[in-house]
């Protein structure tokens, strides 16, 4: 029974993280998982928090001396895909013929469109690529459940973070993209709205928005 529960448990990590997973050598794998095991009392019984408890093992009890030093960061950029893909979040779809100027409408982010921030590329990270320096600037990620149900991620620059921030401040696009403006001391606002402009009905075709 132990060693059916042991099963249980490693194989519910690994296809969980299959990055981290393929990463890391068997043996420093299976030593984890006993010690996730040991170490970490898990609040929920049901099978598919599992990978929730394994990232509060690595938050709070796992000593990361000999570990990959993004291995947090990767492992929530996996878990916030797996949590994307069954999240039971009620979403209503936006009527976009009866949008006439998202610059006018206030938007927020989707309960299924989540942005983040890292100090590593994430996103990159695999056999070929593993960091050891975080980036010199911020990763900003939105990775978001699209209308047909695929978690998918996009790269966002400084400035459409800036304005997914402002739009989940409750700004509305036209001010929001003049605050930028502001704030870049652009020579041309309108260059800056125009921009806004188009990520606001990309972002709204993809169903990351959702009226405020």
């Amino acid at each position: 029974y132990r060693e059916l529960f042991y099963n249980n448990i490693e194989g519910f990590v690994t296809n969980a993280f299959p990055i981290l997973r393929k990463l890391t050598a068997d043996e420093t794998w299976h030593a984890m998982i006993r010690d996730f095991m040991i170490k970490h009392h898990c609040k929920s019984p049901l099978f598919h928090e599992i990978a929730r408890e394994f990232l509060a093992y690595l938050e709070d009890e796992r000593d990361l001396i000999n570990d990959p030093v993004f291995i947090k960061e990767l492992a929530h950029y996996e878990w916030v895909e797996l949590a994307l893909s069954v999240s039971d979040a009620d979403v209503d779809e936006l009527k976009l013929e009866k949008i006439q100027d998202p610059l006018k409408e206030k938007f927020n982010t989707s309960a299924l469109a989540w942005p983040l921030v890292y100090h590593y590329p994430v996103h990159q990270i695999g056999p070929d690529f593993q960091p050891q320096e975080t980036s010199d600037t911020p990763v900003f990620l939105l990775v978001y459940r699209s209308n047909d149900d695929r978690v998918t991620f996009m790269e966002l620059n400084p400035v459409s973070a800036r304005l997914i921030d402002l739009l989940n401040e409750g700004k509305t696009g036209q001010l929001a993209a003049e605050l930028i403006a502001q704030e870049l001391q652009h020579p041309n606002a309108q260059v800056v709205i125009e921009g806004a402009t188009a990520l606001l009905n990309d972002w709204l075709q993809r169903g990351i928005l959702v009226h405020a």
